[in-house]
């Protein structure tokens, strides 16, 4: 069993080692990040299932907790992944519909101050989540947060690989580095502001350590006849997660909630039309100015 003393670079290079410290180090931010009252922001992609799965372990009640419309990517798959997991007992699922997106807009442009279209259709599912659990006294949420950056999770990073394995490992490396004063910071505040602390035990240092340590040409490969992001990431979680989630592709959650397709529904409805260019935006100023919500920079 390799520990993080036992890291070196060549090790990373090597397949069987690499899923070997990723669980083992993954394992333990886990285990740290737990709480008596905590729970997970449950998708059932590869992400929060490996938290899910490390983090039962340790408390095998622990709650998930996933935020969607009905029929949503998230809302379908979620409940059979929890039981794949032998978890399905624990899954709270929030079924919302487009009265909860459009009373939860203003309180997260308020929190975030801004009226960004992907910043608000990401904060609305994470603040309903957050309150979801606030209303079951937890106080603090595990979430997957950090594991595309660091381990090639999004599509553009298999256009970049084709360019080099040195280019993606550039992309991965300054991802990370806007990390915290973008995501993180984003995330925290909606958190916050419904009162939870999120923890993401992909960003331990540890863990960061590790994965920008892992060659680009292991997280972003051939399999099945097709590129495959995370794919170092999905072959570490086959030993603690059925394969059917380990190697399932996932939404990001603005998507597989429907939050993103709700935002266009709320614009479309209040009179801005699809065609015209960034009606979304438009549809959250007009929000913002009839709440009276002040953003930062001006952005009305």
């Amino acid at each position: 069993m390799h520990t993080r003393s036992d890291i070196t670079k060549d090790d990373t290079k090597d397949e069987t080692a690499a899923c070997e410290m990723i669980i083992t180090t993954l394992s333990k931010s886990v285990k740290k990040n737990l709480t008596p009252d905590c729970a997970v922001l449950f998708s059932g992609g590869v992400d929060s299932s490996l938290i899910t799965a490390l983090a039962a372990r340790h408390v095998p009640d622990i709650t998930l907790i996933t935020v969607g419309f009905s029929g949503s990517n998230d809302v379908k798959w979620a409940p059979d992944a929890a039981q794949l997991l032998g978890m399905e007992n624990n899954l709270i699922l929030k079924i919302i519909d487009l009265d909860d997106v459009e009373s939860t807009i203003p309180r997260v442009m308020e929190a975030l101050e801004t009226a960004d279209p992907m910043a608000i259709s990401l904060g609305v599912p994470l603040y309903i989540a957050s309150t979801k659990a606030k209303s079951r006294n937890i106080d603090l949420l595990l979430a997957g947060q950090g594991a595309d950056e660091l381990f090639g999770g999004y599509h553009r990073y298999k256009e970049i690989i084709k360019k080099s394995t040195a280019s993606l490992h550039e992309a991965i490396v300054a991802d990370v580095s806007r990390l915290p004063r973008r995501d993180i910071l984003r995330d925290n505040t909606v958190a916050e502001a419904a009162g939870i602390k999120l923890a993401a035990p992909f960003l331990d240092p540890d863990v960061v350590e590790l994965a920008l340590s892992i060659p680009a040409v292991l997280k972003v490969r051939e399999f099945d006849g097709e590129l495959v992001g995370k794919y170092i990431l999905r072959r570490a979680a086959e030993s603690v997660v059925p394969a059917e989630i380990a190697w399932r592709d996932k939404k990001a959650m603005q998507y597989g909630s429907g939050v993103w397709a709700g935002l266009g529904r709320l614009a479309r409805q209040a009179g801005f039309k699809k065609q015209d260019k960034g009606y979304i935006r438009k549809y959250l100023y007009s929000v913002a100015k009839e709440n009276r919500i002040k953003l930062y920079p001006l952005q009305i």
